[in-house]
């Protein structure tokens, strides 16, 4: 079927996009050689959920607003005033984000989304 309307070709692209990226890690868990962030046969190896939360040490948060956090792909919805438990490597992104936000900086490259019912990360 080929996608007529930009929105639908998006959508079959994601799709697309989630396949190769499950066939990847498939295969480069079966060959034993699956590192996050390492090329593999010419396939860079895809952060999933399951690498962030091995890697990093997992710590307790109460953010102060409902945000997404994103490390290396792999997004955390961050709820207001709800203690979350996340990989330390997410706090530490989000700790970090506020504390520019008070002091009127950002950080090049660390995305921290606005989430539904929370402020915007510049608030």
């Amino acid at each position: 079927m080929v996608a007529k309307t930009k929105a639908e070709r998006r959508v079959q692209a994601k799709e697309v996009l989630a396949e190769i990226v499950e066939e990847a890690v498939k295969e480069q868990e079966e060959i034993g050689e699956r590192v996050p962030g390492k090329v593999v046969r010419g396939i860079k190896t895809p952060w999933t959920r399951a690498d962030v939360d091995k890697i990093f040490p997992i710590v307790s948060l109460i953010p102060e607003q409902t945000i997404r956090v994103t490390y290396n792909g792999v997004s955390y919805q961050l709820i207001q005033d709800l203690e979350m438990v996340v990989p330390s490597v997410i706090r530490d992104i989000y700790n970090n984000s506020r504390k520019r936000v008070r002091q009127g900086t950002q950080i090049p490259g660390v995305f921290v989304e606005g989430g539904a019912g929370g402020l915007p990360p510049e608030f």
